[in-house]
């Protein structure tokens, strides 16, 4: 049997960091680690985003001015941090990477006396970075891929009662100044679409309703709101059916949401890179890398889909913001934009007062 390739181990690192994260949050009362849930799953997202550049023959290592790879005191090759593997992966709109970003800053900020204030507070970013991972894992790797073999995720249910309630509340007021300052800065500076998503976090509503004990043949049965008529609500709020919780979806998921068409793809680079960059370059760009079939091919689906994807429904291709930073690190320099996208590159203007002449670079102007 073939060796595994390096790429497979790292996603199973990946894997297994995960559960244990998940465990150290699980866990009942002294056994319970907050710190030890929010470590393993920043090596988890590391390793995860690591497995997956690997596989595509990106780079996940730091590089000197002059090129060469920066090293560790062993000498080894210094691999990027989870912050520098989210610039490349994620756009800053990407609710997922604010997720992410939302518990590096939060990681240094955890005391182990407070943990329970810190679990109530930020219990749905915690939700969300886990059912984030699970996504982008089998989105990645596979659907064989999923933990769901292994975990089953739990609702966190705090409590119904009043005086459960409170002292949910109570706790969460228990928060150190420094984390509350952190956490109700990082959200104000938050475009409100992103702090809303649910992939940023993730939270349900529960109502309990009473019911006669002998009906109770399931502990909880979830019920979505929005899909029942008003007749039925009625008569489930009225008579009341025990254990049946109501699921009120605070975002749904938009598909597409972060892709975009080539014109807006192309502007989007072009606003990152000093040089100018059009639709016709960015076609090129697809060519050359081997992104997407050809407008004749007979198979438009097979894309490299963390970079393109095929939609039939419009007959049309759509990029990624993976995509769109693969080409802004490319075309950042005038080697690396003639080696993507075939020609010279022309340098942008720069608009001036008037009176004054346009500046702009006399090297490689013919595009």
């Amino acid at each position: 049997m073939a060796a595994r390739p390096k790429w497979h181990h790292t996603m199973q690192e990946a894997r297994r960091q995960a559960c244990l994260a998940i465990d150290f949050y699980n866990r009942p009362g002294d056994r319970r680690s907050y710190l030890d849930f929010v470590v393993h799953m920043h090596l988890a997202w590391q390793n995860l985003l690591h497995g997956d550049r690997v596989r595509r023959s990106e780079t996940i290592f730091y590089r000197e001015r002059n090129g060469r790879y920066e090293k560790n005191p062993d000498g080894t090759r210094k691999t990027w941090d989870l912050a520098q593997c989210l610039k490349h992966e994620y756009t800053d709109a990407d609710p997922i990477r604010q997720n992410i970003a939302f518990f590096i800053g939060l990681r240094n900020k955890i005391e182990h006396r407070f943990q329970d204030a810190f679990m109530a507070t930020t219990g749905p970013h915690a939700h969300a970075y886990v059912i984030n991972f699970e996504a982008e894992l089998t989105k990645r790797f596979g659907k064989e891929q999923s933990l769901s073999d292994e975990l089953r995720f739990p609702v966190f249910v705090q409590a119904l009662t009043p005086e459960a309630v409170d002292a949910h509340n109570k706790q969460r007021k228990r928060l150190p100044k420094a984390a509350r300052t952190y956490i109700t800065t990082f959200e104000a500076n938050l475009d409100p679409a992103v702090a809303g998503s649910e992939r940023f976090a993730y939270r349900v509503e529960l109502t309990p309703i009473k019911g006669p004990k002998s009906e109770a043949d399931m502990a909880i049965t979830f019920v979505s709101q929005k899909e029942l008529t008003e007749d039925e609500l009625e008569e489930l709020k009225t008579g009341g059916k025990a254990g049946t919780v109501f699921v009120t979806e605070k975002q749904r998921e938009v598909g597409l949401l972060d892709k975009m068409l080539p014109k807006a793809a192309a502007e989007a680079v072009e606003g990152q890179i000093p040089f100018e960059f059009r639709t016709n370059h960015f076609a090129r760009t697809w060519k050359i890398l081997n992104v997407r079939p050809g407008g004749n091919s007979k198979t438009p689906e097979k894309t490299l889909a963390h970079y393109c994807v095929w939609v039939p429904a419009m007959s049309q291709y759509v990029y990624t913001p993976a995509y769109v930073q693969k080409l802004v690190d490319l075309l950042s320099t005038e080697a690396g934009y003639r080696e993507t996208v075939g020609s010279a590159p022309r340098r942008k203007v720069s608009t001036l007062p008037k009176g004054k002449k346009s500046i702009g670079s006399s090297e490689g102007e013919t595009g």
